[in-house]
């Protein structure tokens, strides 16, 4: 399953987002407005080829110009004509989609072939990393058949895997302190009944010790909140919602049918029940008998969900 499409060089994309965001990234005078490089905002020469087997310039003005919804950042070499004149010369393309990043192409050897990278690109293959060539026709192929955004299915598992993550490791956290909690409380009283004392909750409220009960009642009722999430999940009996613009995205694991969209006015009364208690909730929340908030737009919520008003 893809988490990202493309996670690898983190620190290089991190700075070309800056680069962009702050304006300092320079643009070329041969190429669309939404093609960077990192020479500076004040540095404005064209991109050209280097030797006749370099494709990387044609090839960057083909997918810029047919994708302007996507940005391309470029790490360039600096080379001079005879004449002083300067142009630059393609090191290393990055694609992103948004903040999301699509991949990676690489301008490779002596031939200038390039060399194409993303997660999608990896799994897909059986040995090596990378899809290389020096065909121009070849080239836009591969970015055509690799090069996209997570698709909503995507998404959708990914969130799956996330919420699973962080159930999993709350129970996990909980248990743990629920067990110091229990037998810091279990020690104390043993050492206290060794003592021979007839009134014991009294005497731990009176010595000041009665956070240790407390302690462990609280991490108890927690566990017991993120036990039935974890239960409905190993039994998936629940579903993920995804907040999308003015709509709700709806999903269940391992489902093979398209994720169904629909306004509010088309939710059930439990669903939008449950809904509107988990928006309001801090994320991380887990609320007993709804279900879990993963982030501001992202939910899990059990089939049935269980309600007690009157508590």
């Amino acid at each position: 399953m893809i988490s990202e499409v493309f996670a690898r060089d983190s620190y290089v994309i991190a700075n070309a987002k800056e680069d962009i965001q702050s304006g300092d990234a320079g643009k070329f005078s041969n190429m669309p407005r939404n093609v960077y490089h990192n020479r500076g905002k004040e540095q404005f020469h064209p991109l050209l080829e280097h030797g006749n087997q370099d494709i990387a310039p044609a090839f960057l003005l083909h997918v810029a110009t047919r994708n302007p919804d996507y940005t391309f950042y470029v790490k360039t070499g600096v080379r001079h004509t005879p004449s002083g004149d300067s142009y630059y010369m393609t090191r290393d393309i990055y694609v992103l989609a948004g903040d999301e990043p699509l991949g990676a192409i690489n301008v490779t050897g002596m031939s200038e072939g390039l060399s194409f990278k993303n997660n999608r690109i990896n799994e897909d293959l059986k040995r090596g990393s990378a899809k290389r060539t020096s065909k121009l026709s070849t080239a836009k192929s591969i970015f055509a058949q690799y090069f996209y955004g997570m698709t909503m299915q995507e998404h959708m598992q990914n969130m799956a895997s996330n919420v699973n993550y962080e159930v999993r490791n709350t129970i996990y956290t909980l248990r743990r302190k629920k067990d110091e909690a229990q037998n810091a409380m279990v020690e104390y009283i043993k050492k206290e009944m060794l003592l021979g004392n007839e009134v014991l909750f009294k005497f731990v409220n009176d010595a000041g010790k009665g956070e240790l009960i407390d302690t462990f009642h609280t991490m108890y009722s927690e566990m017991r909140v993120v036990q039935n999430i974890e239960d409905v999940l190993d039994k998936n009996e629940g579903y993920y919602i995804m907040l999308k613009d003015d709509e709700y995205i709806k999903w269940r694991n391992d489902e093979s049918k398209i994720p169904k969209r629909f306004k509010r006015t088309e939710m059930p009364h439990d669903m939008r029940t449950a809904l509107a208690l988990l928006k309001i909730a801090d994320k991380g929340t887990f609320v007993d008998g709804a279900g879990f908030k993963l982030a501001d737009d992202k939910f899990f919520i059990r089939d049935e969900v269980e309600l007690d008003f009157d508590s």
